[in-house]
């Protein structure tokens, strides 16, 4: 039996029990592993990958589910800092920078710093090796303070901790020396969902508050490129997996479809027709100075793109404004 067709005999077989994802795992491992030690691609065993492509059809991987901007005021507002003031700040830190429960593992109090006005967190060996910061404002939203609730926490950090780790355990109003664990992180998106009381809360696994970043931003109306650089993503088909089809989305998709921006859109065709206008007279009356003609020109041309920028407005975020944002 050649190498290839023992390599599809193999995956046929592990397929009656894997599910396609896991499949795919498996193939990613031994291809590596065949590369390195054995010198064989198996990305040119055509069938194979085929083979794998077919079974993934019509397969939908399991997201974690992601929490609403309301549910997170509820549980930042209602929950008593008595028993839950860790798991705040690292719903804080997770929503806000888009993290991974390994991220939030592996942050130490260097990566944290207290601007006054607000906290500028690193994030640092991340797993596509992006390194990104992100910033933590003085919100006073609902009643919220969140950078208060962060430096209370920070402030109950024992002087004799020995390690770097920024996340210790915190029972009864006091934190501990000990560093909490990385499958903890994963444990904690499911105890906000207990608390506020929503249905499968075994779904909010250690990616929730990642996913929660990336729609609450999507639903901002923040552009890809601004997705790709919050999250640190490479690919913006990998960026918008992360996305989730928020209701508020599609009624912004159905107000453009069924022409409630038209009204807009007609005033900025008139405006583009009126700038026009305005440029040809400049420049047909600057004729004194070459100079004057140049930097006419130039007025006109700015004053288009700024109408352009207008009627936009209502579907694109202006980049300056995410910017901003960040």
């Amino acid at each position: 039996m050649s190498t290839k067709m023992f390599y599809l005999c193999f995956f046929a077989e592990k397929s009656k029990t894997l599910s396609s994802s896991t499949l795919w795992a498996h193939y990613s491992m031994l291809k590596t592993m065949l590369n390195v030690k054995r010198n064989i691609d198996v990305s040119k065993f055509y069938k194979l990958s085929a083979f794998l492509k077919r079974k993934s059809e019509g397969y939908k991987p399991k997201n974690a589910k992601v929490l609403t901007l309301d549910q997170i005021d509820k549980f930042l507002l209602e929950v008593p800092d008595k028993d839950f003031l860790m798991i705040k700040v690292a719903l804080i830190f997770g929503v806000a920078g888009a993290c991974r429960g390994k991220e939030l593992h592996q942050l130490t109090i260097s990566d944290v710093t207290d601007m006054d006005h607000a906290l500028l967190v690193n994030v640092r060996n991340t797993k596509n090796n992006v390194d990104r910061n992100f910033i933590i404002n003085n919100s006073n939203k609902n009643g919220i303070d969140l950078i208060e609730v962060c430096r209370k926490y920070m402030a109950l950090r024992k002087p004799e901790t020995t390690h770097s780790r920024f996340f210790v355990r915190y029972e009864k109003s006091q934190c501990t020396v000990q560093a909490i664990g990385k499958n903890t992180f994963g444990k904690i998106p499911q105890k906000v969902a207990e608390y506020l009381n929503l249905p499968n809360s075994t779904l909010y696994t250690g990616h929730c508050f990642r996913r929660t970043s990336a729609s609450l931003l999507a639903d901002s109306g923040a552009s890809i490129d601004v997705w790709k650089r919050h999250g640190g993503w490479k690919s913006a088909s990998v960026a918008e997996g992360y996305i989730e089809n928020s209701i508020n989305t599609k009624k912004i998709v159905a107000d453009s479809i069924f022409g409630l921006g038209v009204g807009n859109s007609t005033e900025s065709a008139s405006a583009h027709q009126v700038s026009g206008s305005a440029v040809s007279a400049s420049s047909a009356s600057s004729t004194s100075s070459k100079n004057n003609i140049l930097q006419n020109t130039i007025d006109g041309a700015n004053r288009l793109l700024n109408i352009v920028n207008c009627s936009n407005v209502n579907i694109h975020v202006n980049i300056n404004t995410n910017n901003k944002d960040l």
